[in-house]
């Protein structure tokens, strides 16, 4: 078997088994002496169907285990793979399963892994589908006498047959099929499940009344929740998380319930949330979540003994008026109140806070100050006291030696507007100056540990930036956008980690003579809304710049010869931009690129998109994965061969290796002018014709002869005329793996893959609507081409047989159209999302950002 052939395949088998000893010892020996079409041929039988001696060894450990650990096993295998690690020992451990040592023995047992940040629990494929087929092998002909549920077509029988019995303990009800279905429940659905430990309520559902709930529960969980109250004859005593997010909850229940073991309440975005219940039985509540109650006007004044509470997240309760006093804060990490815009006042805390690491009070706009003992907060991380009527901020958040971030951005856009009279962050206070910034600053210095500093709308001006800035050594993060400067402050320059810079909005016309390459680590520049008419080549020390933003930089006429690497350029709304330089010939190593042209119709009238795509394609065709272009442009060259009156595409892929990649062409035009904004996407992927092909992660394609490649997908602003979507493919987008292994070379080796014996094709499927999305883009027309190396060498641009790419876009580049008729500079694209924001509130913005986001707050992202 010829080397490179063997390697690869042994990382498809070791992938499959996902390290496991036991089932490596027993696929090993099975295919140990055959050649590499036996090889292929048993992958692809193991990927369609598990092998029953692999699941019959995986089976000897499970049943060395103890009773506890196998309770634990079968929980995680049919109800928590891949879940919050935190959580699911908290549930076990109201079980009474004692997860601590449990979790362990599995871990050493290789049945679960704990991801690399130690916060999700992980079981591979292989395990979980022993463990649930040991729960199917206890009761194989009727269901409701089965101790867990979670298929579909199952759960559906025993609720629709009435058939659940008291043995059942966990059951999940889903409707993947059908997500728009509603399920209707009846009073008595749960009526006889008396021991049932473990509800999730996935599903659309609906329930006017419902008469019982098992006392035994541990977990509900039901998003979405149709109940104004939780049965009466409920009693949670043994409950340890109740997660209702998005429901019709208006109170949870009339009186006192015993709560003894309950650690986590979430009733996020309940909306009908009126009264919160009664916390004096609920000593061990660790996590408090009731963001979005926008009719919740009170908290329980109960909420003061709970000692043990580490997270209280009240944002966007926008009737809460006032908290109770004294709140226990012994235990508490997280304090989210930003939104609460009628709160009249921080409450007054009791005891130490010396845990606390986290205080958000941003856009709480009546609370004027902070409580004196809030300075014992020496281990806060992360403090937002933007928008807010505090006028001076106290001076002891100058000597948190651990504050990572630190929010201070004044007021702009509507909300100011509506509260012209309410001061601002920095009011006059004395002296010359109308901004203290001037004063303040220096003290910020002293903030060793300080990562991300947002000054956004602050009235700063050029001189306020003191020289011993760059004495924030950590700083990685800046946002100084909606301020008044000239050119980047010098002192700036010398911040040698930031890695995220925005000056948007500043007036800026130059970058100014400041030596800005000891802004060594800089990957982002946000320079949009300002008064540039060219960009200097002093770009070019930034040699690490990855993302250059000039939105609505209206006086922009010409763009350099940027950097090769800078991934994505953003001109969206430079009505002036006549010139955009031709892309280097240099290879870089950046796999994905990006030209934002929305509105730019000048640029678009000296020079098409198609040219602007063979000039990258000339440029970086075999050092880029992948690329797009966005610009005005009304028709579909007819270079791109294939084409369609549709949203997508398909055509079959050449089975030679000479071909390079793929680029793919859209016209599209706002679907509906009311929205703020819309989606267009490109999404691919191949529909082989043989199961034999290895998926981006290196496992072979699991039998389904489809694979998605991916995609990418951007929110465009209002656009006045037709616009042109163009995307770039590479072959190794596509195939990660050689050509030369997906095919073979028939007449010089020995790889027989099935593709070479026959005539058959892959199917290349492109699609630029998401299904899952409904604000799409109106896509008028696609079209796609092959694209082989020939076609790098034709650089003159082509003269397209069709109307003129380019049309006269006259009166029309300098203004976008309301929906009254009226015009304005509003066509925009939300890339960016507020970097300050929870991950979990962000919308969408650049991967690399978000685990850049992650990092400086410590919070690696959930792993898959």
């Amino acid at each position: 078997m010829p080397k490179y052939g063997i390697i690869e395949l042994s990382k498809h088998v070791i992938h499959y088994v996902d390290g496991h000893p036991l089932a490596l010892e027993v696929l090993g020996s099975f295919l140990f002496g055959r050649d590499i079409v036996e090889w292929i041929s048993a992958i692809k039988r193991l990927e369609q169907d598990s092998n029953k001696e692999i699941l019959d060894t995986l089976r000897i450990s499970f049943d060395g285990l103890e009773e506890r650990e196998k309770n634990i096993f079968l929980d995680i295998a049919c109800f928590f793979n891949g879940e919050e690690k935190d959580l699911v020992m908290k549930v076990l451990d109201g079980c009474e399963f004692f997860p601590d040592i449990g979790i362990d023995v599995l871990i050493k047992k290789s049945l679960i892994k704990v991801s690399d940040d130690n916060r999700y629990l992980h079981m591979h494929t292989l395990v979980q589908e022993m463990g649930r087929k040991i729960v199917e092998e206890r009761c194989i002909n009727e269901l409701g006498k089965r101790c867990r549920l979670w298929k579909e077509r199952d759960v559906h029988h025993v609720l629709t047959k009435n058939t659940a019995t008291e043995v059942t303990e966990g059951m999940i009800i889903n409707n993947k099929r059908e997500l728009s279905k509603i399920l209707n429940l009846s009073a008595d659905t749960f009526s006889k499940m008396k021991n049932l430990r473990l509800l999730k309520v996935l599903s659309l559902s609906n329930c006017d009344d419902l008469k019982y709930l098992s006392n035994e529960l541990r977990l509900l969980d039901w998003k979405g929740c149709p109940l104004r109250y939780l049965p009466s004859s409920f009693q949670p005593n043994n409950l340890v998380a109740l997660l209702l997010p998005y429901s019709h909850i208006e109170q949870l229940w009339k009186g006192n319930r015993p709560l003894y073991k309950l650690k986590m309440i979430d009733l996020k975005g309940s909306q009908n949330l009126i009264k919160t219940p009664d916390f004096t039985t609920a000593p061990k509540l660790e996590a408090l979540i009731m963001e979005g109650c926008i009719r919740l006007v009170n908290v329980h004044p109960s909420i003061g003994v709970l000692k043990m509470l580490k997270l209280l997240n009240l944002r966007d309760c926008k009737s809460l008026r006032n908290l109770p006093t004294g709140i226990g804060m012994e235990s508490l990490e997280t304090l989210i109140l930003s939104g609460c815009s009628n709160l009249v006042r921080f409450p007054e805390i009791d005891g130490k806070i010396e845990h606390l690491k986290t205080l958000d009070l941003s856009s709480c706009y009546k609370i004027e100050y902070l409580p004196v003992n809030l300075q014992q907060i020496e281990f806060l991380e992360k403090l937002d006291l933007s928008e807010t009527s505090i006028t001076e901020p106290p001076s002891f958040i100058f000597h948190l030696k651990n504050l990572k971030i630190l929010s201070f951005n004044g007021r702009k856009g509507p909300s100011y507007k509506s509260r012209p009279n309410l001061p601002s962050l920095f009011k006059v206070i004395q002296g010359r100056r109308t901004n203290p910034m001037a004063r303040m600053l220096p003290l910020l210095s002293g903030l060793s540990s300080l990562r991300s500093l947002n000054l956004r709308d602050c009235n700063l001006c050029e001189g306020d930036i003191p020289r011993d800035f760059s004495g924030l050594s950590c700083l990685m993060i800046l946002d100084l956008s909606g301020n008044n400067f000239i050119s980047i402050p010098a002192s700036l320059t010398r911040l040698s980690k930031l890695w995220f810079l925005d000056l948007s909005n500043c007036n800026m016309c130059t970058l100014g003579e400041a030596d800005i390459h000891g802004l060594s680590s800089l990957s982002h520049l946000y320079l949009k809304g300002n008064n540039f008419i060219t960009i200097p080549l002093a770009l070019t020390q930034l040699s690490r710049l990855k993302s250059l933003e000039l939105s609505y930089c209206t006086e922009l006429k010409s763009l350099p010869e940027l950097l090769t690497t800078i991934a994505d350029v953003i001109i969206d709304g430079c009505a002036s931009l006549e010139v955009v330089a031709s892309p280097s010939k240099v290879c870089n190593l950046v796999d994905e690129a990006l030209v934002y042209a929305i509105n730019c119709f000048k640029l678009a009238e000296n020079i098409n998109a198609l040219t602007l795509l063979r000039k990258h394609l000339k440029a970086f065709a075999n050092s880029r994965k992948m690329f797009a272009i966005l610009m005005p442009g009304s028709d579909i060259p007819e270079w791109f061969s294939h084409q369609k009156s549709d949203s997508s595409i398909k055509i079959p892929l050449p089975k030679d290796s000479q071909w390079i990649g793929v680029a793919s062409c859209c016209i599209f035009v706002n679907n509906d002018s009311s929205r703020d904004y819309e989606i267009i996407s490109c999404c691919a992927c191949i529909n082989f014709r043989n199961s034999e092909q290895a998926s981006r992660d290196g496992s072979i394609f699991r039998g389904r002869n489809r694979r998605m490649i991916g995609g990418t997908g951007w929110q465009v602003g209002p656009i006045i005329k037709d616009h042109l979507f163009l995307h770039y493919w590479s072959c190794d987008q596509l195939y990660p793996i050689s050509m030369e292994y997906k095919y073979g070379h028939c007449e010089t080796n020995n790889l027989r893959a099935t593709d070479c014996l026959d005539h058959k094709c892959d199917e290349l499927e492109l699609s630029f609507s998401d299904l899952d999305v409904e604000d799409n883009a109106k896509v008028k027309k696609c079209g796609v081409r092959i694209v082989y190396e020939k076609d790098l060498e034709e650089i003159k641009e082509l003269q397209c047989h069709t109307t003129q790419f380019s049309p006269n876009f006259e009166h029309t580049h300098q203004h976008s159209i309301h929906n009254d008729g009226s015009v304005d500079n509003t066509s925009h694209i939300k890339r960016k999302a507020n970097i300050y924001d929870e991950a979990e509130e962000e919308g969408p913005q650049p991967k690399r950002m978000q685990k850049f986001f992650n990092f400086i707050m410590g919070q690696p992202g959930k792993k898959h």
